[in-house]
């Protein structure tokens, strides 16, 4: 079997615990799959961006442990692990500083390409390796001549059928159908969400999610000896859930809960009820996990977008007033509700810290 690793994306908005939740589970999965794993190929966007001190720090560690994972049988210790480069904006060529070291760890086989190339792997299955490349001068004529037991890659895919990933002028668009028709399995990067394209083509899609509107499935994603597709579910991938509210008592029900992963709520607020929501906002307002999108309808019988002010923010920004709102109030109606949000902030603020003097 073949192991496929799209879009880890190190030093995203995920956690670093999911991270490596992730990993063992993967690993798991491989170790006890009924055939043994050949190579594990990473496709691209391994990193998310530049990473600081600790982010290398953690993406070290992840590579250590990916690199020695000890799945290997029939006498080797660890699978194999082949790294194809990704989009330039988050991969960045950081591969380089991690390369030196990967290649001296003992029992290791350790593949990295930034440019088009084939290879064989132990098992004598032949690999075309398509990291993501730039630029209309570069032709690919030769290598799609050839057929291929697997190709992998990073970068925009299309079909006749899907296209569901956007591109630039400069990017290269390889067509599904090519593919398809030149390998007996085709595994890409780039696309955060599992697509099959049909032909044995496939989009890998990330194994974490960190942001809000990925809501797809997130899958580990392996094909067996006879080139078919398994896909496993990620239980460690998060879900960033936006809640549309229509009611300060909708509002209250949900924060009453306690949250813990990301919630968005998108609410539509009339100001003459925004001390209502103020004050429910700020229950949780430490809470990390809770953010706010907010517009506020100043006008209700009036649709036109110029009476509808929208704010986004999480709860640490909510001890003081919104100062966009009272300032359109004030041109637009020549009133400053700005002390009556404050003294009504202040007293709620009061209140909770009497709370908290009386649980102690």
């Amino acid at each position: 079997m073949y192991a496929f690793m799209p879009d880890i994306h190190i030093g995203a908005k995920y956690t670093n615990e999911s991270l490596f939740q992730s990993l063992n589970h993967f690993l798991g999965l491989i170790k006890d799959h009924k055939e043994p794993c050949h190579c594990i190929f990473v496709l691209g966007d391994l990193f998310d961006h530049k990473l600081s001190v600790e982010e290398g720090k953690t993406a070290a560690l992840f590579l250590k442990n990916l690199i020695c994972n000890k799945c290997g049988r029939d006498g080797m210790v660890h699978v194999p692990v082949h790294f194809i480069h990704g989009t330039d904006s988050h991969d960045r060529k950081q591969y380089e500083m991690f390369l030196p070291i990967i290649n001296e760890i003992p029992n290791a086989n350790v593949l990295y390409t930034d440019k088009a190339c084939t290879g064989m792997l132990r098992n004598e299955a032949t690999v075309l390796y398509l990291p993501q490349e730039y630029g209309h001068d570069i032709s690919y004529a030769d290598l799609f001549s050839k057929e291929y037991d697997i190709i992998v890659g990073h970068g925009p895919v299309s079909s006749v059928n899907k296209a569901p990933c956007p591109t630039s002028d400069y990017d290269i668009l390889h067509s599904a159908e090519q593919l398809g028709d030149i390998s007996k399995i085709c595994v890409f990067g780039h696309y955060h969400g599992f697509t099959d394209f049909g032909n044995n083509v496939y989009y890998g899609g990330p194994w974490l999610r960190w942001k809000f509107g990925e809501d797809t499935p997130r899958k580990f994603v392996f094909c067996n000896d006879n080139f078919e597709i398994e896909t496993y579910p990620n239980p460690f991938a998060i879900e960033f859930k936006t809640i549309e509210i229509h009611s300060p008592e909708e509002l209250r029900s949900y924060i009453a809960n306690d949250i813990t992963t990301p919630h968005r709520f998108v609410m539509s607020i009339d100001p003459d009820i925004i001390s209502e929501y103020h004050a429910i906002m700020n229950i949780n307002k430490n809470n990390q996990n809770i953010s706010y999108k907010v517009s506020y309808n100043v006008d209700k019988s009036n649709d036109d977008d110029s009476d509808r002010i929208t704010a986004e923010y999480t709860q640490s920004a909510l001890v003081e007033p919104v100062p966009a709102l009272i300032s359109y109030i004030k041109d637009k109606y020549n009133v400053d509700v700005s002390d009556e949000i404050k003294e009504y902030e202040d007293r709620i603020n009061k209140e909770t810290e009497n709370t908290k003097e009386e649980k102690k």
